[in-house]
């Protein structure tokens, strides 16, 4: 019997509840495994968004995902689990035990379709390696707006093309593997001024500018086989004047699968973003999806909003409230299984076989490599008008802008971002110890009062800026451009920028001599940069 017949026959046996599960993707807090272990046996869901918080290294994580798993082949519909992580390059998990390379903005910027296509192969070859089966990668939104506060590292540029290209190289990576590949954030967050972390944002363009701009890159996600599309909290009021993307049936079904032909999986962002969670009861938003064409409902657990509410009310709050709204026919049934049979039929056919084997595996030395090549490639040299490079063996200062509080923000319980520990400042610092280079440290606290003793400065200063996609809060990207500002209104002909971010800022700076650009925050990409201030 095949697959769709055996799915038809096993959906018709569930109950609703059953039914209504599956299609919830959920979190849960710290290795708190038991209740995870619960919401597959009682509450019957189809699959996890999963972080450092639940499993904090290589063995932990493959643990987990064998007794989830595990769990899951005990229910009649024993279909895999879809273990789901941001595993995106500028975020990932992980961080100091996999090879994120310097993140997709960096790599836009290398602009090596090859090597895109090995980064993602490896970022995908890894988590199967441990039993996490879906990357939630990558980002095809385009960096259309440069004071974007969600998308910037995390986007491959601000060329719809090279955008577009680089999307279907980080696919058919992914694709050498047997994991899943998910575009996002449909039909696009490039281009707004609000992090959907935080409110709803609205883009205010029309059919016909999307399609030439930000929805190439999903089409080539489309055209590339790709097998889940991340919905978007935002609102376009010239598709949809009433709903945003998530709860938009207009762009759901009426775009994006009859008109753009995705046959693949619809995955909501997180229902817990403030974006949903300001403007809508938690069932309902659920409900409305699920009518609008998404296939799964997805509650990854953002740290900010769990500081205030129960988030296991809340996810059984959700599931609950669906089930009855099948019950009392305010949800047709018939949406449910049609949803259902798709989820299942591409979890049983992509997720079900245990033999697959990466196809021309990448090796754990070229994985690093990749990363290093893609992180050391990436950095540019934008301006050096007074020849202030290399920097040689000759001796000079160097001080970071960020304040160092911001540190603190780069990982949060039970929160998404870099994940890392190891800020970029870190990563500079240990590698000129380790160079052995002539250096003076100058301490953030201490920088305006050294500044304001200087008259002139006959050794190049070297300021670092620096910039981390943090959900649902910013690093202090403005105060960094003013202080580096005071410092060039000052001393302007000796001061090198070094920027462990994208190069948007350079802008303010239309008096600065040298500056060079990672574009990324990475702390592989901050060792990488190192080397380039002192390469002819």
């Amino acid at each position: 019997m095949s697959t769709d017949k055996n799915v038809q026959q096993l959906i018709a046996s569930m109950t609703i509840a059953e039914k209504v599960g599956q299609l919830f993707i959920l979190a849960f807090a710290g290795p708190d495994k038991e209740y995870a272990l619960s919401l597959v046996k009682d509450k019957h869901i189809g699959g996890f968004y999963i972080t450092d918080d639940n499993a904090g290294d290589l063995q932990q994580a493959k643990l987990l995902a064998q007794s989830l798993q595990a769990q899951a082949a005990l229910r009649v519909c024993d279909a895999p689990l879809i273990l789901g992580v941001d595993q995106e390059g500028a975020w990932g998990i992980l961080a100091k035990q996999t090879d994120l390379g310097p993140g997709n903005l960096a790599l836009g910027k290398v602009d090596d379709l090859t090597l895109t296509a090995n980064v993602y192969q490896v970022f995908a070859q890894q988590m199967q390696a441990l039993g996490y089966n879906t990357l939630l990668s990558p980002c095809a939104d385009i960096n259309a707006n440069p004071k974007n506060p969600i998308i910037g590292q995390r986007a491959f540029g601000e060329q719809t093309e090279r955008v577009a290209s680089h999307v279907a190289a980080a696919i058919k990576g992914i694709k050498r593997t047997q994991n899943l590949a998910c575009a996002k954030h449909f039909p696009g967050h490039g281009d707004t001024h609000t992090d959907s972390h935080r409110d709803l944002p609205v883009v205010d363009k029309d059919l016909l500018v999307l399609l030439t701009q930000d929805l190439a890159p999903f089409q080539a996600a489309v055209d590339s086989g790709v097998d889940l599309i991340m919905t978007s909290h935002i609102k376009y009021p010239q598709l949809d004047k009433d709903n945003p993307a998530t709860l938009s049936r207009t762009i759901l079904t009426d775009l994006l699968i009859k008109e753009m032909k995705f046959d693949g999986l619809i995955i909501t962002d997180s229902m817990n973003m403030w974006a949903m969670r300001k403007y809508y009861q938690p069932e309902q938003a659920a409900i409305r999806a699920l009518e609008a064409g998404a296939h799964l409902i997805m509650l990854s657990e953002e740290h900010y909003e769990n500081e205030s509410t129960d988030y296991k009310a809340i996810q059984t709050q959700t599931i609950d409230g669906v089930i009855q709204a099948v019950e009392s026919s305010q949800l047709d049934e018939a949406i449910i299984d049609k949803a259902l049979a798709k989820v299942l039929l591409h979890r049983y056919k992509k997720l079900a076989d245990t033999e697959f084997k990466t196809l021309s595996a990448i090796s754990d030395k070229q994985a690093s490599e990749f990363s290093r090549q893609a992180c050391l490639r990436a950095v540019s040299r934008l301006r050096d008008n007074n020849s202030l490079l290399p920097l040689t063996d000759k001796p000079f200062y160097i001080s970071f802008m960020a304040n160092p509080k911001g540190y603190e923000n780069i990982v949060n319980s039970r929160g998404i971002g870099p994940n890392d520990a190891r800020s970029a400042k870190d990563g500079i610092l240990n590698q000129l110890n380790l160079l052995g280079k002539n250096y003076q440290h100058i301490e953030y606290h201490e920088f305006e009062a050294w500044l304001a003793k200087q008259q002139t400065l006959d050794t190049p200063l070297v300021l670092v800026t620096e910039d981390y996609p943090l959900a649902g809060e910013s690093f202090d990207t403005p105060e960094q451009v003013n202080r580096v500002q005071n410092a060039l209104t000052k001393l302007a002909d000796n001061i090198l920028v070094l920027a462990m971010r994208s190069d948007y800022e350079l802008a303010f700076y239309p008096q600065l001599s040298t500056y060079v650009c990672a574009y990324s925050s990475r702390y592989l990409a901050a060792q990488q940069a190192v080397y380039s201030l002192f390469e002819k």
